[in-house]
Order: structure tokens, then C-alpha cells, then sequence
């Protein structure tokens, strides 16, 4: 009986790790499958040609696993084209980086990969609105859409974001209020070369003034204070409007790591005055060098003159009148120069 008791055991067991082993397979099958579509569709240049069905998929270039799980897709810079919807199927991906290629179409829905942590699009083609699937990744920490042509409104809901790290959505089309966007292990912001317009929140006011350039209607902390527009109906705008001074608009600022459009233009204004300041001390100090050399000249001469004036005094007080016997003898130094005979 116990024998028998044994043996059933073991051989659940084995039956067990049959049945994981081939669920393992299957999802290995499927993601490669996966990464296949994409590469009909994206890769036209042959850059992928290491994705075959004779090599393991695990070892394909820009593709690393866990338990035969493709867990990491980096293809950076390899000039993909067309959409990203047949990666939708990767629900064990951890990283997703595309950066620097001519992706495009908007973002499919997303909310599948619930595993994702590190999503990077930037510097593609990407449209449409912002995918809202994003801000059900709750495990996400870092999210970089700049340098795309993403429209409309940020979705407040980001707010369900709390391990995010990187929120860099600069460089794009998107528009309205920046919403109060408050979480607190946020590092990595930007928001520049959008149209958002009204009030910043408080939430993002410490981050610097380079972040919120080029959005001709934005202001408030760190930027201009906002001016409130007049509630008279005969004047043109909406009571209680909140916009930036026209007359005081903020010099964009180039962010970091990448350098924003318009960023140049910043730093060749301030190395001209910079050269200006160097000019004007230059000058000063030129000039300021002739006054004291010609100052000195004047005072060396006037020195000389005296110099020379009282020598001949010193001179003068040498000569010696001595009365000798009714003869005046005139004596320079010790000897007699010359005798007078007096009366």
C-alpha cells in the first residue's frame, strides 16, 4: 500500500513537470511566432536576419529570455518601419526599446504586458493620441515617448504610476493642461516643444525651467507667473484664462540628455555675451594701462625737472665766501677757483 501510495505521487509529480515543460513550449512557440509577424512587417532592411525557425529564439539579436520567455526586446537604430501591434502577445517582456527608428501608427493597446517595466519608443514616427493602456502598467518605471507626434491631452490617470522614475514626452504634439502629475520617486521629467498651455501644477514645480520650454501659453512656477485674462465680455478671451507674459517669455533651454530644438540658439546667445563682458574688460583695462603709463611719464619728468633744479641749488650752497685780509676769496669745493681782490 505504501509502495503503491509512492509511486502515484511520483508519478503526479512527473506528470506535473510534463505538463509545465510543455506549456513552457507552447509559450515559447508563440513567441516566436510573435517576433516573427514583426519581423515581416518591420524589418525591411534584412537587419533581422538572425530570426530564423532553425535557431532558438532566445538567440535572436535584441532578444534575451527567462525559462523560454522572451523577457527583453531591444532593437534600437535599426531602421524598423510599420506598427508594433503583433508584439502585443510578449506578456512576459520586462524591457521594450525601440529607439531611433521609423516606427510608426499609433500605440496598440498595451495593457496585456503587465510585466513591463522599461518601455522606450522615442524618436519615431508614432501618432495618435496617448495610450491610455500605458497607465494600467503599474510595474513601469521608466516611459519615454519624446521626439514623436503624439497629440491631445495627457490622461491624469498616469497619477496610477507610482514606481515611475522617467516621464519624457517632449518633442511631440500634445496639448491642454499638464495634469497634477504627483508622484514622488519621479526623476526624469520633460514636457518641452508641446502645446500645453495654463497653469503648471504644483506637483512638477520643482522641476527646472528647461523642461516646460517652448509651450508659448504655459507659465507658473517655474516659469513666468500666470496673469489672469479680463472677465469683460467685450474683451477677447475666456475669464479667468490663465496665460504667460508675451513681453517675458523664458529663453528655451536645452534639456538633457538630448539636446531640444532651439536649444542652439540659447547657446549662442549667451557665448556672445559672454565675448561682450570679455570685450568691455579687455577695453578697461587697455585703457586704464595708457592713463598709468602716461601718468607716469608726466610724473617721471616733472621728477627729473625738480631732480635737475635742485642739483644746481645743492651747487650754489657749495660756494664759500672766506674774507682774508681784506681780500674776498671765492672757493668751489676745497681749492680756490679764482681770487677778487677787494678794495
Amino acid at each position: 500500500m505504501a509502495k503503491s501510495s509512492f509511486f502515484n505521487k511520483h508519478l503526479l509529480l512527473s506528470l506535473l513537470i510534463l505538463l509545465q515543460s510543455c506549456l513552457l513550449s507552447s509559450s515559447s512557440s508563440t513567441d516566436s511566432e510573435t517576433l516573427l509577424n514583426f519581423k515581416l512587417t518591420a524589418d525591411s532592411t534584412g537587419k533581422l536576419n538572425s530570426w530564423n525557425t532553425t535557431t532558438n529564439p532566445c538567440q535572436w539579436t535584441g532578444v534575451s529570455c527567462n525559462r523560454n520567455r522572451v523577457t527583453r526586446l531591444v532593437l534600437e537604430d535599426i531602421n524598423l518601419t510599420g506598427s508594433i501591434s503583433s508584439l502585443t502577445s510578449l506578456t512576459s517582456l520586462r524591457v521594450l526599446s525601440l529607439k531611433h527608428n521609423n516606427l510608426s501608427g499609433p500605440i496598440p493597446n498595451l495593457s496585456n504586458l503587465t510585466a513591463l517595466k522599461l518601455l522606450f519608443l522615442s524618436n519615431n514616427q508614432f501618432s495618435g493620441n496617448f495610450p491610455t493602456s500605458i497607465t494600467s502598467l503599474t510595474r513601469l518605471y521608466r516611459l519615454d515617448l519624446s521626439f514623436n507626434n503624439f497629440s491631445g491631452q495627457i490622461p491624469p490617470d498616469l497619477t496610477d504610476l507610482t514606481h515611475l522614475l522617467t516621464l519624457r514626452l517632449e518633442s511631440n504634439r500634445f496639448s491642454g493642461q499638464i495634469p497634477n502629475i504627483n508622484l514622488s520617486d519621479l526623476q526624469d521629467f520633460n514636457v518641452s516643444g508641446n502645446n500645453f498651455n495654463g497653469q503648471i501644477p504644483n506637483s512638477l514645480s520643482q522641476f527646472p525651467e528647461s523642461v516646460f520650454t517652448q509651450n508659448p501659453s504655459l507659465c507658473g512656477a517655474p516659469l513666468l507667473k500666470c496673469t489672469k485674462l479680463s472677465s469683460d465680455p467685450t474683451k477677447p478671451g475666456r475669464p479667468d484664462e490663465a496665460k504667460a507674459s508675451p513681453l517675458n517669455k523664458p529663453e528655451t533651454v536645452p534639456s538633457s540628455p538630448t539636446s531640444i530644438h532651439g536649444g542652439d540658439k540659447s547657446n549662442n546667445t549667451s557665448r556672445i555675451s559672454t565675448i561682450s563682458l570679455i570685450a568691455i574688460i579687455l577695453g578697461d583695462f587697455i585703457i586704464l594701462s595708457f592713463v598709468s603709463l602716461l601718468l607716469y611719464y608726466c610724473f617721471w619728468r616733472q621728477y627729473a625737472v625738480n631732480k635737475k633744479k635742485h642739483s644746481k641749488i645743492l651747487e650754489g650752497e657749495k660756494i664759500v665766501y672766506v674774507s682774508i685780509r681784506g681780500e674776498i676769496v671765492k672757493m668751489v669745493g676745497v681749492g680756490p677757483k679764482h681770487v677778487i681782490h677787494g678794495t
